[in-house]
């Protein structure tokens, strides 16, 4: 399965094997609730982590200038985040079809910041080791969680 995602024809930034994986992995049971309390409580990032999770599965090297590339960052700064701040601040009740909105287009900011991470990792060389765990540490600095994720990650 794991080279099912790298080597998938028909790849292109908006619809990449990252992209695919992450929807698949975001899904899984725990993994949703899991990835929100790294945001929220580490400040974690979690399309990096997806990143570091798809590399993982499909034994590519990853390094912290891959995961911090200057086109995802400053997607990050200038669209991910006003987004999601401003999507948070709606109060879903009172303004529910401007929240779901917000929170669409949130989610293909987040598509397109996937397919800037993808390019950047899709060439990345084969890892020699799994680099699942020391990946995560350098994006989340909690053992216990970055553990936790791995399982529930996995197939």
């Amino acid at each position: 399965m794991a080279a099912q995602f790298a080597t998938e024809a028909g790849d292109e930034p908006m619809n990449n094997a990252l992209w695919r994986y992450a929807l698949q992995v975001y899904s899984r049971p725990g993994v949703e609730s899991l990835l929100l309390r790294l945001q929220d409580e580490f400040d974690a990032d979690i399309l990096q982590i997806l990143a570091v999770l798809w590399a993982n599965e499909t034994a590519l090297r990853i390094s912290d200038e891959a995961l911090n590339a200057p086109d995802y960052l400053a997607w990050r700064e200038s669209m991910i985040q006003p987004l999601r701040d401003r999507r948070r601040a709606c109060q879903r009740g009172e303004h529910g079809d401007l929240y779901e909105l917000l929170k669409k287009a949130e989610l293909e900011a987040e598509r397109y910041g996937l397919g800037l991470l993808w390019t950047v990792l899709k060439d990345s060389p084969a890892a020699s080791e799994n680099c699942g765990l020391q990946g995560l540490m350098l994006l989340c600095n909690s053992e216990k969680e970055c553990r936790e994720l791995l399982q529930l990650a996995q197939p």
